[in-house]
């Protein structure tokens, strides 16, 4: 009884400090003075703690399950969509893996379903290579919103988490796409792109270090940044030329083959303003009029491509049953990675199908044709001998009740060398076979 005194109390008191914090959060001063250079995870994260919070169980599980989201992320494809759900008595967060481009525009846009105004913190990371290491945070939503947008600086993987404040159950949808990040730099509809990044040139001496894209000639060629004109030109491959540095870019964009160039040196220019008309001069005078278009960075040529073109800015639809989020349910037949009868948490619809957590954490996206509801038992059986029902499918969990030898028990799913009796409810739980 002491035992169950003492966690109402610290139950209580976290309820009490969540609450505090939200006002607190409310005053721009305070949360600037007291979490200066922090994002908005690490800030809520400090105030717990500082609320004396740190040796609750339930600020334990909130924390591991933010690590755990980065270091067992869900891979995924760029463009996503889902709908999903957090329980606000299971403490969780989600990690999206994917890869994107240098050049490409990320967006993610959430949608928030919460009887109350509870933060959904929102963080973008870059993966780490060296396992010892740290993902490194790049940037988050900006606290009360949900919406977060990063230009892409190197291409590689990764990771988004999602979070919620403890103690919030939380249904959300999410899209990630990705677009391009600079403008097109030719001002017609009526064009096309007719050789690409890391072609072979001069029989193969060199490697075209950008994208031609051909329209007609006189056509004019803009600014596909608001920016400074670095240089106005001619040299011997390019014929005319112009170099334009981006504003808050660390890469200069080179337009070249140019018939006129109408801007001058140290121009400031907005995107789209026109910095000279389309021709073949240079190299490219045995060719249809056509804008050499690079991008430049630190480490030389990057492929212009996802800079101004990109398919993924549409995700696919959901036709998954969303009302079934947050259930429990089984494989009503075996898998490649999964027997039949198994249970899980669908945690969120993607496409046609779900992704579940299993008993042991692990995700998989499952087709929605191949599950069931626990409602219908496996079978019934007739114990033999006295069982132990555990918490979870592990002898070292906790211990839920004791059954007696003769009694019947129904069996929902099972998992291992471990039975699912009577589904997750209160008299339900795990025993051995």
């Amino acid at each position: 009884m002491h035992t169950i005194r003492n966690s109402r109390t610290a139950h209580r008191r976290l309820l009490f400090w969540l609450a505090a914090f939200t006002l607190g959060a409310c005053s721009d001063q305070f949360s600037g003075l007291l979490f200066k250079s922090q994002y908005p995870h690490q800030h809520y994260a400090q105030h717990l703690r500082r609320a004396g919070l740190e040796t609750t169980v339930l600020y334990r599980l909130w924390m591991e399950a933010s690590l755990r989201s980065l270091d067992e992320p869900t891979a995924i494809s760029l463009p996503h969509q889902e709908e999903a759900f957090i329980a606000g008595d299971r403490p969780g967060a989600i990690g999206y893996l994917f890869s994107a481009q240098q050049g490409e525009r990320l967006q993610v846009v959430a949608e928030p379903k919460t009887k109350d105004s509870a933060q959904l913190f929102i963080d973008l990371f870059e993966e780490r290579e060296d396992t010892a290491a740290t993902h490194k945070h790049l940037v988050s939503a900006d606290t009360g919103t949900t919406t977060l947008i990063w230009d892409i600086r190197k291409s590689g993987n990764y990771i988004l988490r999602v979070q919620p404040e403890l103690l919030t159950d939380i249904s959300f949808r999410i899209a990630l796409t990705a677009g391009p990040s600079l403008a097109n730099p030719v001002a017609s509809r009526k064009q096309h792109i007719g050789s690409f990044f890391g072609d072979a040139r001069d029989g193969g001496g060199r490697q075209h270090e950008g994208i031609d894209i051909f329209a007609a000639r006189h056509t004019s060629v803009v600014a596909a940044a608001d920016g400074v004109v670095g240089r106005v030109g001619n040299n011997r491959l390019g014929g005319k030329v112009i170099w334009l540095r981006p504003q808050n870019r660390s890469v200069n964009l080179y337009y070249a083959h140019l018939d006129s160039q109408l801007v001058t040196f140290g121009q400031v220019v907005n995107e789209g303003d026109t910095l000279g008309l389309m021709g073949n001069t240079g190299n490219a005078r045995t060719t249809p009029p056509h804008l050499h278009f690079g991008v430049y960075g630190s480490t030389g040529a990057v492929d212009p491509l996802p800079f101004v073109q990109s398919a993924k800015t549409v995700p696919p639809n959901i036709s998954a049953d969303t009302e079934r989020i947050g259930d429990t349910m089984r494989t009503s037949r075996s898998m490649s990675s999964l027997a039949a009868g198994v249970p899980f948490r669908i945690e969120a619809a993607i496409k046609n199908g779900f992704r579940v957590v299993l008993p042991d954490g692990r995700r998989l996206v499952i087709p929605q044709q191949q599950m069931v509801s626990l409602a219908n038992p496996l079978r019934t059986i007739l114990l033999r001998r006295k069982k132990i029902v555990y918490a979870e499918p592990d002898t070292l969990s906790a211990h839920k009740m004791r059954l007696t030898e003769g009694e019947k028990v129904r069996v929902a799913g099972e998992y291992g060398e471990f039975l699912l009796i009577e589904g997750y409810g209160k008299r339900g739980g795990w025993m051995l076979r």
